[in-house]
C-alpha cells in the first residue's frame, strides 16, 4: 500500500479483553484505567490514547520534517543521535550540552504519563519546582510539544508507520526506519519497561516474554510493527536500517543518512561522529542517557541505565534455555512470512 494511502481511514481504538486488561493492570503499575488496540494491527496503547488519537493522527507536519520510527529499543536514541548531528552540520557541543529530548522530542511520551502516576511524580517532587517543571514537559501532549519546535524537526516515534499523523505521508516527509533482531529487543525491552516508572513493569521475564510474542507490550506486535517499515524500505522518502548494521559500521550508516538527506559528509566529521556514537562514549554522555530523570523519580534511582549494552548480547535472569529456543522458534515462524532477515 503506497504510504500516503496507509492510514487514511478513521483509526479504531477498542479495550483488550477483560481477561488481557486485568493482567497488564496487574503487570504495569503506572498504568491505572486500562488498555487498548489501536488500527488494523491492534497496536497496544495506554489508555490515554482512546481520548487522543485523532491528535496524533492530525498533528501538524511539515515538508521538511524528519520522522524516526521504530519498536522501542531497536537503536532509537543512537539513531536519533546520528541523524541530529548529520542535520546540524555535526555540532558536537550542543549534542554533549543539550538533552536529546529537547532537540528529538518524543511525540507519544506524554501517553505514559497516566494522571495518577502525574500527580504522585509531582508529590514525590512538591518541593523542587525544576523537577516539577521536567515532569510537567514531559507530560505535555506530545503533538503540541512539536508544533513548538522550528524547523526543521527530528521527531521520534514508536508509533507504526500506520499510526503516524497523516500528514507525515501526504507530504511526503522523511522517515528514517530502524529495525533490531526481537531476541534483543525483547530483553532490552523487559529492562527498560522495569526502570521506567512511567510504565513500571513488575512482572517476571518469562510473563514479559509471554506478553511480548502476544503483542501484549506497548506499541506492540512487535512483527506488524517491522514490517511495515519493511514494505516500504524502497520508498524514495524511507531509510530502512537494521540496527545490527548500524553498530558494526557506524562510519556506513553515517553516510548512508547522510546520503539519504543530501547533506555532504566530510570524512573527518563522519569519524568524529562514529567514535561520538561508539557505546562506550555514548553510554557516558549525559545528554542521552536520560540518567537527570532518577533524581525526579520517572527511572528508578537503583535502575539500569537507559544506554545498556549496544551489540553486546544480554541473558537476564529467567532467560533459560527454554525461552531462549521458544524465541528461536518463533523468530523461525514469522521469517516463513516475510523475506526480511536481521544480519548475523
Amino acid at each position: 500500500m503506497p504510504l500516503e494511502n496507509l492510514n487514511q481511514e478513521p483509526v479504531k481504538v477498542v479495550a483488550v479483553s477483560p481477561e488481557v486488561n486485568k493482567e497488564l493492570l496487574n503487570d504495569y503499575k503506572a498504568e491505572k484505567s486500562g488498555w487498548y488496540y489501536a488500527g488494523m494491527t491492534k497496536c497496544l496503547m495506554p489508555s490515554k490514547y482512546k481520548n487522543e488519537v485523532n491528535n496524533f493522527l492530525d498533528c501538524a507536519v511539515r515538508d521538511d520534517d524528519i520522522w524516526i520510527s521504530t519498536f522501542p529499543r531497536s537503536g532509537t536514541t543512537l539513531t536519533q543521535e546520528l541523524v541530529w548531528l548529520v542535520k546540524n552540520n555535526f555540532d558536537f557541543e550542543t549534542a554533549k550540552t543539550v538533552n536529546i529530548w529537547e532537540r528529538s522530542p518524543f511525540l507519544e511520551i506524554s501517553l505514559l504519563f497516566h494522571e495518577k502516576t502525574k500527580l504522585m511524580f509531582l508529590k514525590e517532587n512538591e518541593n523542587n519546582p525544576q523537577n516539577r517543571q521536567i515532569i510537567e514537559n514531559m507530560s505535555h501532549p506530545g503533538y503540541l510539544v512539536v508544533e513548538s519546535k522550528p524547523s526543521p524537526r527530528l521527531i521520534k516515534t514508536h508509533f507504526p508507520l500506520s499510526l503516524l499523523p497523516r500528514g507525515v505521508h501526504k507530504k511526503n516527509c522523511k522517515i528514517v526506519y530502524v529495525a533490531r533482531n526481537p531476541r534483543d529487543v525483547v530483553v532490552s525491552y523487559y529492562y527498560l519497561l522495569r526502570t521506567w516508572r512511567t510504565t513500571n513493569y513488575v512482572g517476571s521475564f518469562s510473563q514479559f516474554w509471554k506478553q511480548f510474542k502476544e503483542g501484549h507490550v506497548p506499541w506492540g506486535p512487535y512483527w506488524s510493527h517491522v514490517l511495515e517499515g519493511w514494505a516500504h524500505r524502497k520508498d524514495p522518502n524511507v531509510l530502512f536500517l537494521f540496527y545490527e548494521d548500524m553498530v558494526k559500521d557506524l562510519e556506513n550508516a553515517i553516510y548512508k543518512v547522510a546520503d539519504f538527506l543530501s547533506i555532504p559528509a566530510p570524512a573527518d566529521k563522519v569519524k568524529a561522529l562514529a567514535e561520538h556514537l561508539d557505546i562506550k562514549s555514548f553510554s557516558k554522555n549525559s545528554a542521552v542517557t536520560f540518567e537527570s530523570l532518577k533524581s525526579v523519580g520517572i527511572l528508578e534511582k537503583d535502575g539500569k541505565s537507559f544506554v545498556r549494552t549496544g551489540a553486546k548480547r544480554e541473558k537476564p535472569e529467567g532467560l533459560n534455555d527454554e525461552i531462549e529456543n521458544d524465541i528461536v522458534k518463533w523468530i523461525k515462524e514469522n521469517y516463513e512470512k516475510t523475506d526480511l532477515r536481521f544480519p548475523a
